[in-house]
């Protein structure tokens, strides 16, 4: 874990800072993505087996913040291992391409994690248990469907980033040309359908 934070942290300021940069400096922090997906593979290589190797009833909570956390953090991995190649670095760095990246890796991890620590626990924390699941343990017949259409409403917003990025768009720029439109009006569906499937849980 510790290889993995060392690596991200080189990782995160290559995708950050270094809009402008001479062309060794570029090879250098592209060789750095490349070796962060050694011990990441490990990592998720390791969570897997864990998984497999065990009797864990597949209707708890835990258990689907987990298994969406390695299926995301897999995406956003597979994502990765395209910008280790000089070319396409270049090429994508400054994209919503990157933006995709990072959120299937980083932020989508800590969101599920937080949800499902919010419905394992709210009969702790108010003294009643969230509206959709009725049940004490965290399990519920509603879970693995709601789980599911969550994830694809994440997936909504940020797949067809990758797209945008592929077709050049630049992130921090608020406008776009009229032949993404498109592609923004899909990631504008899936964000107000996970705001949507958000309030379901609460209401």
């Amino acid at each position: 874990m510790g290889c993995i934070s060392i690596l991200g942290s080189l990782v995160w300021a290559h995708h950050m800072m270094t809009v402008g940069l001479e062309v060794d400096t570029r090879a250098y922090f592209s060789a750095m993505t490349i070796m962060i997906a050694i011990p990441t593979g490990t990592k998720i290589f390791n969570w897997l087996g864990t998984y497999m190797a065990s009797h864990i009833s597949t209707r708890t909570v835990d258990l689907w913040a987990a298994l969406s956390f390695v299926l995301l953090f897999t995406l956003g991995g597979t994502t990765g291992v395209v910008m280790g190649n000089a070319g396409m670095d270049i090429a994508l760095h400054d994209t919503y391409y990157i933006v995709a990246h990072f959120h299937f890796v980083l932020s989508l991890g800590a969101v599920l994690a937080t949800i499902c620590g919010f419905i394992f626990y709210s009969k702790d924390m108010f003294g009643d248990t969230v509206n959709l699941f009725h049940v004490n343990s965290g399990s519920s017949p509603y879970l693995g469907i709601w789980f599911v259409v969550f994830l694809a409403s994440i997936m909504l917003i940020f797949l067809p980033m990758h797209l945008l990025g592929f077709n050049v768009m630049p992130r921090r720029i608020p406008d776009y040309p009229d032949y993404l439109c498109y592609i923004n009006t899909w990631c504008s569906i899936g964000s107000i359908s996970t705001i949507v499937i958000i309030l379901t849980m609460l209401c």
